[in-house]
């Protein structure tokens, strides 16, 4: 198993920095998703029934699912994407890797435990940790994985 296969294998999510993310009922309109998605420069909003992660509505769905104009009085409950497959903080990034894959996903919701707040797990905050942990083997990957240098840079 090579270096960053054991880095996924090992770090647990709850070691990534905490992502702030913006949870919502399903009653919120879209119009009010949409401007706390603005204010706070958020990806997702995490939909919930009181304290019980029910969904998630991200950028993908606002250009999958719905047009700008004549849904911004719809409850986000009829266009959110329930929740499938979630995480916890104990889990592993192989583990969030593996789901993400498997579901198509770009980010994982992560339910509250213990007092703690829902939140969220995403392909660029595992790449971002893998870039710590190996920035000479990111930097000199080619800009296509199967490209072939015949001569070295600059030869």
């Amino acid at each position: 198993m090579g270096s960053v296969e054991k880095l996924l294998a090992k770090v647990r999510i709850r070691d990534l920095p905490r992502r702030r993310v913006c949870t919502v009922s399903r009653s919120t309109s879209l119009g009010e998703v949409y401007r706390l998605l603005d204010e706070e420069h958020s990806v997702a909003v995490l939909v919930c029934d009181d304290n019980d992660l029910v969904g998630i509505f991200t950028e993908r769905d606002i250009l999958n699912r719905t047009a700008l104009e004549g849904h911004s009085d719809t409850p986000i409950g009829d266009l959110m994407s329930p929740i499938k497959g979630s995480l916890s903080t104990d889990d592993r990034l192989a583990d969030a890797i593996a789901l993400m894959h498997e579901g198509g996903y770009r980010h994982v919701p992560l339910p509250g435990s213990k007092g703690e707040k829902p939140g969220l797990v995403g392909g660029r905050d595992i790449l971002l940790l893998i870039a710590e942990h190996y920035p000479e083997t990111l930097l000199n990957l080619p800009p296509r994985l199967d490209q072939r240098m015949t001569t070295p840079e600059g030869g």
